[in-house]
């Protein structure tokens, strides 16, 4: 019973923080099929250094720029999807090569508010993996839960 317990907290604290940023991607992803489209130009793609706690990992930052109704934007935003921060694997050549300066590129924005532009839109199979393994803690806790009280 004691075990049941435990295995039952472990659960509940996980998914505290993993499903609602879960859910959020997924959402945030599937409302990206929404947006407008209209062309752009990347003004600058560079490697940058940004603090995570004590150390430093290696980013892409990426500044684009289009226009909407002859009004100018300049966006940073590559996707809406949450990232897995993993030392190794934030930052992407591939990334700096396929959204180098100078290259015209896919814009994607809510005609609502322009000012947030993306060029990647829908969800990543990351986001829906941290989905489904939320979703499966849930489940998982309930289970654990009505041991506890057997």
């Amino acid at each position: 019973m004691v075990k049941y317990k435990k295995l039952y907290t472990a659960c509940l604290f996980l998914n505290l923080f993993l499903l609602p940023l879960s859910t959020y991607g997924v959402l945030a992803g599937i409302a990206s099929y929404f947006f407008t489209e209209t062309e752009g130009v990347v003004l600058s793609s560079d490697r940058v250094r940004v603090r995570t706690g004590s150390s430093y990992v290696d980013e892409a930052q990426i500044e684009f720029t289009y226009s909407v109704d002859d009004i100018q934007y300049v966006s940073d935003i590559v996707s809406l999807n949450s990232r897995l921060q993993l030392k190794n694997r934030t930052f992407s050549v591939e990334e700096l090569k396929k959204y180098g300066a100078g290259k015209k590129v896919k814009v994607f924005y809510p005609a609502v508010y322009p000012v947030y532009g993306v060029l990647e839109k829908g969800v990543k199979p990351s986001t829906l993996l941290m989905f489904l393994i939320s979703l499966l803690l849930l489940f998982a806790g309930r289970t654990f839960k009505s041991k506890i009280s057997v």
